[in-house]
């Protein structure tokens, strides 16, 4: 999944972002075009609302998303394990439900900290 807003081109008071879903091999799956404000899905926010909305039906057929670090989030690997979809990616450390052991966590050079919750959520730094 990928954001993009081009520098060049301004629509309205807030722009355009285009979010996709592809393939490894490039395919184009699903795509959004988002101008702003959208409806959340169950409380969700907009980072897990546009993954669910560009997953659609390929929630549950055992995938692996691989998103950017802005959408990725522990609440969202959980949610996608729930429903057979798995997760791998960057977490940003002061992103919300990380919790503040990974936030104030500092390694070494080639050092490597392993955590996992009790619903399957595994956390490699």
């Amino acid at each position: 999944m990928a954001g993009f807003r081009p520098s060049n081109i301004f629509l309205g008071k807030y722009g355009v972002k285009i979010y996709k879903l592809a393939a490894a091999n490039g395919y184009t799956w699903n795509y959004i075009i988002y101008f702003g404000q959208r409806d959340s899905m169950a409380g969700l926010g907009r980072d897990r609302t546009v993954v669910m909305h560009l997953l659609g039906d390929l929630e549950g057929c055992y995938r692996t998303v691989v998103p950017d670090n802005f959408f990725t989030s522990i609440p969202l690997a959980k949610h996608l394990l729930e429903h057979d979809t798995y997760l791998i990616g960057t977490l940003r450390s002061n992103r919300t439900g990380s919790g503040s052991e990974v936030a104030q966590k500092r390694l070494r050079r080639g050092e490597v900290y392993e955590l996992q919750n009790k619903e399957g959520v595994k956390l490699i730094m």
